[in-house]
């Protein structure tokens, strides 16, 4: 009898369990991360073979206590390993555990490695040899924290994840036995057909595939560890092979006529997906289109049920959650409207995104994937209506729309807003950045029903798409709040994806999903305007630069120089390339990282157009204290009037609500200031007066 330890994926112990009892395996005992269990020969192969969810097995050698490091060796050089593989077959090891004794897992590994070739050297006077890469012989070894030595013989050889079908993947595969177990929790009828409909390499279908037609997982590998392993019985093998090529023979004969398809939006991925699913014996079986999943409709009875298996994008790699908030909506509108009575089962690690289905759970399932905390949820697919008809926000948006879009094309402009909160029930921001639509939700008010204005988000969110003609993969959300601590420019993500747009004759990039804001602000495009034409044989200084937008036009406008100041370094980079995509890379144009409450204060140099459109607040760590607006306004007039030339003139421009400039304190230092707020309105900011406002301030 063979004492064996089977490791598993977290969460996926049970499914493991029943596996092995299923098998005939009756001495078990469950533990986190595996099982170990007694077999005999026959059963230790077929569960190798049989085996949907296991990583490895593992053949147990021997558990021993140590209290040094020459413990450690004794013991395992007691081990008769000249018993276990032969002196030819190259090994490996693999130590895992590290403590006050052996405090690398490395130094453990070289112990035990040469504990094992110095018993050959004694019986044999030659040694096996270590092979890194692809060792016949492969030697696990696990500490626990009370000193404990697991040693054990990876029967497996490579990963039993491997089935060897998979030639072709995704960036974002799932390994084979987790997809098994993917399909076991979503409770699948396997006399009903499945549809992944965002299938990527196809793993999920061809697993299912491989369970409706009795295909062993282990079937078509090419290598195994234990054929190396001095016990192994190869008739016995080759045995319990012909009866899983039987089986699946068998199989392959039930008629499963559209019960396998994959869609996905990308045609390469889905090339790649047929190659695999021809690999594993299932071409022309597996149906794969390529399909976008707002596309995704119901080619079966309607009578008849199935379900919707996929393991959608988390946000974790190529995209942000604020990037797949439209696809998640998108997934259960769809569902809703042509799969009624049928099942949906999606593993995601984003409970924020699978809240945009808007089901009701019935069953979840806590899993790894990799290194990711993951959850599997399982629902009924019941509503057959998810949005409401001749919606108040659906008719706002459409007009909107169709007013600013011609506009903006006649002004060849490429980002606007097209919705600004403009109804009570829809506090929103919904602006178009060419192909792509940011949507800022403003989080709701406690006293606001949460599931209420969670359906108002996913309502406007849908509508957004259907009227704007947008992509699914194109809509990005974010959430404002109330800055409680008072901070700014905070950021979200580090996925640094640039796009290119235009704006009457100028160019910038934007950043759509790594800060709150874009690196443009709309609002402002008039005042960048008439910078443009105010510069022209001007010394500029752009003071709280950002990302140079404004700079960028005093330079097209043919300024005699321009000087942009901001105290983050990556906003001056940033400002650096706007510039250089619209050629203005002259020595003329300079760029400072400085604090610049405190360069105004240093600095002089003296300036024909000065502008100034500083943050509500900051608090910089670069900063000596922090900087409030509607305290701190007329400190930084008054330093800049210093630097300000006779004929002069200051822009001054702020998006804080509310904001006022003291006109009679601003008389007291000679200064007059002109309101040009609603001249620098724009079309698309109309309704929003209390929030933006201009001056032009200039010496009396």
């Amino acid at each position: 009898m063979n004492y064996l330890f089977a490791s598993t994926n977290f969460g996926t112990e049970k499914l493991l369990e029943k596996e092995l009892l299923d098998l005939g395996v009756r001495n078990l005992n469950v533990k986190y991360g595996g099982i170990y269990y007694e077999a005999n020969d026959a059963l230790l192969y077929e569960s190798l073979i049989w085996s949907r969810i296991a990583s490895r097995i593992f053949l147990c050698i021997k558990t021993f206590r140590i209290k040094n490091v020459k413990d450690l060796y004794q013991n395992i050089y007691n081990i008769y390993w000249h018993k276990i593989f032969h002196l030819n077959n190259t090994f490996i090891i693999n130590f895992k555990g590290t403590n006050h004794i052996i405090r690398s897992s490395l130094f453990g590994a070289l112990i035990v490695k040469d504990a094992i070739v110095d018993q050959f050297k004694e019986k044999y006077s030659f040694r096996p040899n270590v092979n890194l890469i692809n060792p016949d012989i492969r030697i696990k070894v696990l500490m626990t924290n009370v000193n404990m030595i697991n040693v054990m013989l990876d029967l497996s050889g490579e990963a039993l994840h491997k089935r060897g079908y998979r030639k072709f993947c995704n960036l974002t595969p799932i390994k084979e036995n987790l997809g098994a177990a993917i399909i076991l929790n979503s409770e699948w009828n396997k006399n009903t057909p499945m549809i992944d409909p965002m299938c990527g390499s196809g793993t999920l279908l061809i697993e299912a595939a491989m369970i409706f037609y009795d295909k062993a997982p282990g079937l078509t590998r090419k290598k195994w560890g234990f054929k190396f392993w001095k016990k192994y019985n190869k008739t016995l093998w080759e045995n319990i092979v012909n009866v899983a090529e039987k089986r699946f023979e068998k199989g392959l004969k039930k008629d499963s006529a559209n019960y396998f398809i994959g869609y996905d939006n990308n045609a390469n991925i889905i090339n790649k997906a047929k190659e695999n699913a021809f690999n594993a014996g299932f071409a022309g079986i597996i149906k794969f289109f390529k399909k976008n999943i707002s596309d995704l409709r119901n080619i079966h009875d309607k009578k008849n049920t199935g379900i919707l298996l996929s393991n959608l994008p988390y946000g974790q790699r190529e995209k942000t959650e604020s990037q797949l908030v439209a696809l998640y909506l998108q997934l259960g509108v769809t569902s809703k409207k042509y799969f009624k009575n049928w099942q949906l089962s999606v593993l995601s690690s984003s409970c924020f995104l699978l809240n945009f289905l808007q089901m009701q759970t019935q069953k979840e399932y806590f899993l790894k994937n990799g290194t990711l905390n993951c959850i599997q949820k399982n629902y009924q697919i019941f509503l057959e209506h998810v949005v409401i008809e001749n919606h108040e926000y659906q008719n706002r948006l459409a007009k909107n729309f169709q007013k600013l879009k011609k506009w903006a094309q006649k002004e060849n402009i490429e980002c606007f807003r097209v919705y600004n909160a403009d109804l009570p029930n829809y506090k929103i921001i919904v602006d178009v950045y060419q192909k792509w639509i940011i949507i800022q939700e403003y989080k709701a008010p406690k006293i606001i029903n949460c599931k209420k204005s969670h359906k108002r988000l996913c309502d406007a969110i849908y509508y957004t798409k259907e009227i704007l003609s947008i992509d699914i993969n194109n809509i990005i959300l974010k959430t404002r709040q109330k800055n409680k601590n008072k901070t700014q420019y905070q950021k979200l993500f580090d996925k640094k994806n640039f796009i290119e747009i235009k704006e009457f004759h100028a160019k910038f990039l934007v950043n759509l999903t790594d800060y709150l804001d874009t690196g443009l602000f709309l609002e402002k495009r008039l005042i960048r305007k008439l910078i443009g034409i105010m510069s022209k044989d001007k010394d500029f200084l752009n003071l709280f630069s950002y990302t140079g937008t404004a700079t960028v036009y005093a330079g097209l406008g043919q300024a005699k120089s321009t000087t942009s100041v901001d105290i983050s370094n990556t906003y001056i980079k940033w400002a650096i390339k706007n510039m250089s995509i619209n050629n203005l890379t002259h020595f003329k144009h300079n760029f400072i990282v400085t604090d610049c409450l405190k360069w105004i204060k240093k600095t002089e140099k003296t300036f024909d157009l000065i502008f100034i459109n500083p943050p509500t607040f900051s608090n910089s760590k670069k900063m000596n204290k922090s900087f409030e607006l509607k305290k701190d306004y007329f400190d930084v007039i008054n330093n800049v009037r210093k630097i300000l030339r006779k004929n002069g003139s200051i822009i001054f421009s702020s998006s804080t609500h509310n904001f006022k400039i003291n006109l009679d304190e601003l008389n007291k230092i000679k200064l007059y200031a002109k309101n040009i707020t609603k001249k620098v309105t724009c079309k698309d900011y109309i309704n929003n007066s209390k929030v933006y406002h201009s001056w032009i301030i200039k010496h009396i």
